[in-house]
């Protein structure tokens, strides 16, 4: 159907094109130590580039806190005093 959903992968950073639109995520580095040294089993993340990224961190997820700040998505608005759950 043209969807892929990516389990065990947190996102970590959250990818912009050139006029400032979400372009997708990439995902976390594995394999770093408490340094920042890269170990033996080191694995650089990925990005994924998408036309449609979908934020389902939860009510106050950090990335979605990031693109609510950033195109001011509260103005106008209530704070939100709920979470919803997707399976």
């Amino acid at each position: 159907m043209g969807v892929d959903i990516f389990t065990g992968t947190p996102a970590s950073e959250i990818l912009y094109s050139e006029d400032g639109t979400v372009q997708g995520i990439a995902t976390q580095d594995y394999g770093i130590s408490k340094k920042g040294d890269e170990r033996a089993n080191f694995t650089r993340g990925i990005e994924l580039l998408a036309k449609q990224t979908v934020f389902a961190e939860g009510a106050r997820g950090s990335l979605s806190e990031k693109v609510i700040e950033k195109f001011n998505l509260r103005d106008k608005s209530d704070p939100q005093m709920y979470s919803i759950g997707l399976k």
